[in-house]
């Protein structure tokens, strides 16, 4: 166990065939760094359009990957008109030895490529055409400087995949972890300010009281502005009124990240609205068996609710650890019933709702209810006062205050309730340094900087959240969705990992609460492991999990989950599924030999086959084999049957070829690695 959670915590990169590499950013010797000083991973990207005219565009940000895929009526990001681009990457790539490197380039555009000043690809990219180096390419030990110039085609579409082949080793993309940039780059900063406006714009419902000229909030890409807020037409029913008046008085006090605004309410006007609310609904009455809540507590761990929630018998300090949520508070705000309801259906009241759904069953809510409504507090919570209140005037206070322009709630409301965002200043309102500068708008607490990006944001605000940029979009929603909660991505492990790690100090855990014992996958390469249509019905819960054997689940984001995967997808340089192709059949017959036990690998040791179970597992279960083909991208599965453990250290997959490409099985196709591993593909493509 001791050397398990070793493993978890050990920064492990797979660079080299049969080698793993802790890397740093620290020049390797002064002099040798095209870049001095402190550096951040990933690359920096500069998007860049030219208009009618000579008036340029451009916008600029950090780039986990070299790659990207923009298709007809898409923009490889929001702050560019729709049409013609050019993406410049520009990058320090960290090696650990002097040797020669061959490259690949494939997409649709055109591509300038060089390493070190010195050019190495150029010219135009097509289908199935791609571009790659005569001769191999020296870098030096440590630092060496990449750009790397596309254009898209004149429609505004392309694609683009960077590959090296190390030494003796097959073409793959560079990993993320061996690129870097400066901290300090002003245009990153500057993009970075841009990207930060549109979110605020969107968390805070800008557009729920400042109309556009022409467009409405719901036609915004994605729905990204569209967000309200809760529905609280039957708050009654599910909210303590006393909670209800401590977070109309302070939200932060129980969500430091909460984004709703301060009203600017007297304590008799906290009163009365809360009071008013309560009155809309009647809880329903409901009482938990005695065993409830222990079992409630196993499955808070088995799921994964604690990679975003501290829960009530935790200290609150462990927050920290992944900037997770405290649900230290819960008893104080729900009613029994309305919680289980929540918990079997996040969104039913309220479908931007940022808790996820993990499709549970009644008992699983039950149970996970009972655990936080009846489990004491680690810290003494300050009880909250009775609410007295005129239920009549809160309503007014209600309407009076625009409650309705977010929540749903049975009051009129003027359509005129502010300005439209073309005639917004950015020193007034919302946006003022000051109490007096702000009237009667709300505060939202913004700081400094939520303020600057929010002005930078302003003049691009009727245009920018228009237009359909799924590169963009996925990259933010990997953040505010908290999928690295759950899931490694790079050489990091997951927030749940860490966690499970701490707990693992004081006492060993089970299996079903260990998500790297369980095995949940990592996100480095999903957009090119997997065809966009499986992922997409994989994140939206129309697909089942391909790993039924997991305690870890997948939840369900019906709302987002299509664009979502799309942007994953296109951050990997692809666009729609492969074309589907007949097996072959005499290649079909012998990759059936190859995954039996005795005459092949024996694959059906540890994977099962349709309805045939596996045979022997070591360790964990592998993925049913002949949903393969459905799942995986073809080149994916090719460089990953060659070396596995280099794509995935974690991966307890065995690597079967040697350094020369062959296999112990020399009787079948002569040993050859990569036409054994087709000819595996062949035979699951032939059991459709």
């Amino acid at each position: 166990m001791a050397s398990h959670h070793r493993r978890r915590f050990g920064i492990a990169v797979a660079v080299w065939c049969a080698a793993t590499l802790a890397l740093s950013f620290t020049p390797s010797s002064p002099g040798s760094a095209p870049l001095q000083g402190a550096r951040q991973r990933g690359a920096k990207v500069t998007f860049e359009r030219v208009q009618p005219g000579g008036k340029k565009q451009s916008h600029s940000r950090r780039s986990r990957l070299l790659s990207l895929a923009v298709e007809r009526g898409e923009v490889p990001t929001p702050f560019l008109e729709l049409g013609y681009f050019k993406a410049t990457y520009r990058a320090v790539v960290t090696v650990p030895s002097r040797d020669r490197y061959r490259f690949r380039i494939a997409g649709r555009g055109k591509v300038a490529f060089q390493l070190n000043g010195k050019p190495v690809l150029s010219g135009a990219l097509r289908a199935k055409q791609p571009l790659e180096t005569a001769k191999s390419v020296r870098l030096d030990k440590g630092d060496n400087d990449l750009e790397l110039e596309f254009e898209s085609t004149a429609f505004g579409d392309g694609q683009l995949r960077l590959f090296w082949a190390p030494p003796d080793c097959g073409f793959e993309p560079i990993p993320p972890q061996l690129l870097s940039w400066t901290t300090d780059d002003p245009e990153i900063a500057a993009g970075d300010r841009l990207e930060r406006g549109l979110l605020l714009f969107g968390e805070r419902r800008c557009a729920r009281c400042h109309d556009f000229e022409v467009r409405r909030y719901g036609e915004s890409a994605f729905g990204q502005i569209a967000a309200g807020a809760p529905d609280l037409r039957t708050a009654g029913a599910r909210l303590r009124p006393e909670w209800v008046a401590a977070w109309l008085r302070d939200p932060t006090r129980f969500r430091s990240d909460a984004s709703m605004p301060d009203l600017q309410l007297g304590d008799k006007d906290v009163m009365d609205v809360a009071a008013w609310l309560g009155e809309l609904g009647t809880p329903l009455p409901m009482e938990f068996e005695a065993a409830a809540a222990t079992a409630g507590k196993a499955r808070f761990l088995q799921l994964g609710c604690i990679a975003c929630h501290v829960p009530p018998d935790r200290a609150p300090g462990e927050a920290a650890l992944g900037d997770r949520i405290r649900l230290h508070h819960v008893q104080q705000k729900w009613h029994a019933a309305a919680l289980v309801a929540y918990l079997e259906n996040p969104g039913s009241l309220y479908e931007h709702v940022r808790m996820p759904d993990l499709k549970l069953s009644r008992n699983e809510a039950t149970e996970l209810a009972a655990y936080l409504l009846n489990t004491p507090s680690a810290v003494q919570v300050e009880p909250l006062p009775r609410v007295k209140g005129d239920a009549v005037r809160g309503r007014r206070v209600a309407q009076d205050k625009l409650c309705a322009a977010c929540h749903e709630l049975d009051v009129p409301i003027d359509d005129e309730v502010a300005p439209d965002v073309p005639n917004l200043k950015a020193q007034r309102g919302c946006l003022a340094d000051s109490a007096q500068g702000r009237g009667r708008a709300p505060d939202h607490r913004l700081s400094d900087d939520d303020r600057a990006a929010l002005r930078a944001f302003l003049p691009l605000a009727s245009e920018v959240p228009f237009r359909i940029s799924p590169l963009d979009y996925a990259e933010r929603q990997l953040e505010t969705q908290r999928c690295t909660a759950c899931h490694g991505i790079d050489d990091r492990p997951s927030v749940w990992a860490q966690v499970a790690g701490e707990l693992a100090k004081d006492d060993p855990l089970p299996v079903e609460q260990d998500p790297v014992a369980q095995g949940v996958p990592s996100l480095t390469w999903v957009g090119a492991k997997l065809q966009p249509s499986w992922i997409a019905g994989f994140v939206t819960g129309e697909i089942a999990s391909p790993r039924p054997w997991l305690h870890a689940r997948m939840p369900k984001f019906a709302l987002r989950g299509r664009a979502i995967a799309e942007g994953l997808v296109r951050q990997h340089g692809y666009a729609g599924d492969e074309p589907a192709t007949a097996a072959n059949a005499q290649m079909a017959i012998e990759g059936e030999k190859l995954i039996k036990t005795g005459t092949g690998f024996g694959c059906v040791q540890c994977h099962a086959l349709g309805d045939k179970k596996a045979e022997q597992v070591f360790e964990r279960e592998g993925i049913e084999l002949y949903t393969a083909r459905q799942r995986l991208r073809h080149e994916y599965y090719s460089r990953w049957l060659l070396d596995p453990p280099r794509i995935d250290p974690e991966s307890r997959m065995p690597k079967f070829a040697n350094s020369k490409g062959q296999t112990a099985f020399t009787e079948i196709l002569g040993g050859d690695a990569e036409k054994q591993f087709e000819a595996i593909w062949q035979f699951l493509g032939s059991r459709r």
